[in-house]
């Protein structure tokens, strides 16, 4: 019997490989626009739930055109932050799609934080609105870090961010570490409202939460607005207000709502974030339209960065080899 190794990346060879955010960014709209031309397996992911506030899941995903597949088992215990450990952990196991055995494992937990920011500034891509200064972002940890850059990045007219935290350094932080390298003002607000009114993106990244935060009075006309929380930082009449509701995956955005995302309901369906990119459907059609883009998460953008990080790390020789076989 042939021998089986694979590759081993922990969390420091990942960072090591310095992938940068415009890369990590084409390599996700690659393969949500191979979910746009049904090209890929990616199921609902399944979940264990030891605590009340915890999950971890699993998430495979193929995708047909580049012929690259895999499993993301990731956990997320917002808990952690109490024991100096990170709330988010996992890995990602590549696989050869001709033998099925397995190629690579790294961390997952940067590819997490980093492609899930991507997903933002892809939507944004398509569906801010021209006029487009002023950004909110309600929650300062590490999505709203992410998300602060890869926004910047992909709209350059942002002039102004407006951050709320409930931990009020961790908004003073964003602004000392961002504020001279993205070239915009910063505003530490003392209020989650004052950071969402006037702004047309607004954003949430908070960890799950004992009621909603963000009300449909507070958001502007034209706003596209984000819930990485999976709906639970907004009301309903809020969300149910849009002119055009998106997400990565209609079936898997209705299996959350079984689990208790979307308590008022879920609105119509405008499209996948994967129809936009594809050019199946178009994104922002009018300055004053309400976006509201709610995306669960798809291992197949893991999938992606994955792979580029484990072609890198083979042509510079980073990491462990393995045996498994």
């Amino acid at each position: 019997m042939n021998s089986v190794e694979f590759l081993y990346l922990s969390q420091k060879d990942v960072l090591d490989l310095n992938l940068s955010i415009e890369d990590m960014t084409d390599l996700v709209e690659e393969g949500l626009k191979e979910h746009g031309l049904q090209r890929v397996e990616n199921p609902p992911k399944p979940g264990i739930h030891a605590m009340k506030d915890s999950f971890i899941h699993a998430m495979p995903s193929y995708l047909r055109g580049p012929h690259l597949g895999g499993i993301k088992w990731v956990s997320g215990y917002p808990s952690n932050r109490e024991k100096d450990l990170p709330t988010i952990m996992g890995v990602l196991i590549l696989n050869d799609m001709d033998t099925g055995a397995p190629v690579c494992m790294m961390d997952c937990g940067w590819i997490t934080a980093v492609r899930t920011a991507a997903v933002s500034a892809i939507t944004a891509k398509y569906c801010a609105s021209s006029c487009t200064r002023t950004l909110g972002i309600i929650g300062a940890g590490v999505q709203g870090r992410h998300n602060l850059v890869a926004l910047k990045k992909m709209i350059p007219g942002i002039e102004e961010a407006k951050v709320y935290d409930i931990v009020r350094p961790a908004a003073e932080k964003i602004k000392k570490d961002f504020e001279d390298e993205l070239q915009v003002k910063i505003t530490v607000c003392d209020d989650p409202e004052v950071a969402a009114r006037d702004t047309q993106i607004l954003l949430t990244a908070t960890q799950k939460l004992p009621r909603p935060i963000v009300r449909k009075d507070w958001i502007s006309k034209g706003c596209l607005c984000f819930g990485l929380e999976n709906s639970r930082g907004w009301y309903g009449d809020a969300i149910l207000a849009a002119d055009k509701f998106i997400t990565d995956d209609w079936e898997q955005t209705k299996s959350f709502q079984q689990v208790g995302a979307f308590p008022d309901g879920l609105p119509t369906l405008y499209a996948e974030l994967g129809d936009i990119v594809c050019g199946r459907k178009p994104g922002r059609e009018s300055d004053d339209e309400m976006i509201v883009a709610m995306s669960i998460g798809l291992a197949l953008e893991d999938i992606m960065v994955g792979h580029k990080l484990y072609t890198m790390a083979k042509e510079k020789g980073i990491g462990q080899t393995l045996r498994l076989l």
